[in-house]
Formats: structure tokens, sequence, C-alpha cells
């Protein structure tokens, strides 16, 4: 019984570390790509932002659709989209 127990702890926080320790999603670059095909690529060459880091791409696409930064068009894209954009464009060439 006592090594039950043990096993039932050792189990339960793996479970809560992995929770806690992993993202709650990945981007889907592959999404991301549709949505800058359908929105983006209208006004930008991928090779401007091809390869930065995602974070970077992140933060400045956040910041357009917030109005805190200019922007030719008003991006209406929630959090999970941006990511995703953010995503494709990190990895592509």
């Amino acid at each position: 019984m006592r090594r039950v127990a043990h096993v039932a702890a050792v189990l339960a926080g793996t479970a809560v570390g992995m929770l806690l320790g992993a993202p709650v999603l990945a981007a889907d670059a592959a999404a991301g790509k549709k949505i800058y095909d359908s929105i983006c690529a209208d006004c930008h060459e991928l090779k401007d932002h091809a390869g930065k880091p995602a974070a970077d791409l992140e933060k400045s696409l956040k910041a357009i659709v917030a109005r805190q930064k200019k922007h030719k068009k008003q991006l209406h894209l929630d959090d999970v989209q941006i990511a995703d954009v953010a995503a494709y464009l990190s990895t592509a060439k």
C-alpha cells in the first residue's frame, strides 16, 4: 500500500510539473501561413520578416493590433492568430 501511495504521489507531481512547465498551445505555422497569405502578403514581402525571432514578431503584431504601432491597415487578429503568423514567419526562408 505504501508503494502505491508513493507511485501516485510521483505521478501527480509529474503531471503538475508538465502542466505548469509546458506551453498551453503550440503555435501553428501552417495556419500562420494561411493568415499571412490572405492578409499580409498583399503589402509585405516574405523576405522582409522571414527568420526573425517569433517573440519579436509577436510583439510587433500585438502593437499593430492594439494600434500602438503605425500600420497601413488595421489588423484584427487574436493572440492565437498572432502566434501562428509569428511561428510561420520565424521559420520561413
